[in-house]
């Protein structure tokens, strides 16, 4: 299991890491929508990103693996932003044949 050493400590994490990037895209692909990936985690964001119109979509991946009703709870009011910390042991976990789950709180 050599790839939990590699992948299983916390990632250094930046929210919206990739919106310097959609920034600099989304105005010249015209009509083309643009979804924004990388660091999507607090309501707000989410919000201002599509209503500054630097994304026309927004994509999450771990904080589903957290949390699948995420999206249900946000529009419920009931969360302003994902559980997810990005510590990557859901998809080292996967790489070394395990479920595909949040192990925030240990590995086997």
């Amino acid at each position: 299991m050599v790839i939990f050493k590699k992948q299983a400590s916390p990632c250094r994490f930046q929210k919206l890491y990739h919106l310097p990037a959609a920034e600099k895209i989304k105005p010249v692909i015209g009509n083309m929508p643009l979804i924004l990936v990388g660091g999507v985690r607090t309501l707000e964001e989410m919000e201002k990103a599509l209503s500054d119109r630097k994304a026309d979509f927004l994509s999450m991946s771990r904080p589903f693996i957290r949390e699948p009703f995420l999206a249900k709870r946000m529009k419920q009011g009931k969360a302003k932003e994902a559980a997810c910390i990005s510590c990557n042991k859901c998809f080292a976990a996967v790489f070394n044949e395990l479920p595909l789950r949040c192990y925030v709180d240990g590995l086997p």
